[in-house]
């Protein structure tokens, strides 16, 4: 998994460490849905508080962010355990694709994937 994500369409011009996507939406919009798998969701904010911690455990290990990550998905949304080591891997990728890809949580647009 590359932590940099192609960002077109966002204020920034380059791609973006997909933990600076999840920290910036949690900072301003932290109860805005970021994944969901069956029943289960998780907010930006949880998982950008799941990521946090993950991330400090990893740094003492020396493993790279993107480790924190997907540790961080696998913790908010346990279902996606039930799933082949290639499915995990495939729909984490697309769990990222969709918070990179999700332009409304860069404005005030859509409240529709809000929770409380």
């Amino acid at each position: 998994m590359n932590d940099m994500i192609p960002a077109p369409g966002r204020p920034v011009d380059a791609g973006i460490p997909v933990a600076a996507v999840v920290a910036r939406v949690a900072a301003t919009r932290p109860a805005r849905v970021a994944a969901e798998f069956g029943d289960e969701f998780v907010t930006y904010g949880r998982l950008n508080t799941t990521i946090a911690a993950y991330r400090a455990v990893m740094d003492e290990q020396g493993v790279d962010e993107n480790a924190a990550i997907f540790a961080a998905i696998l913790n908010t949304l346990p279902g996606l355990a039930d799933e082949t080591p290639g499915r995990v891997t495939d729909r984490i990728t697309s769990i990222l694709r969709g918070i990179t890809g999700d332009t409304a949580a860069w404005t005030d647009g859509d409240q529709t994937r809000q929770v409380g």
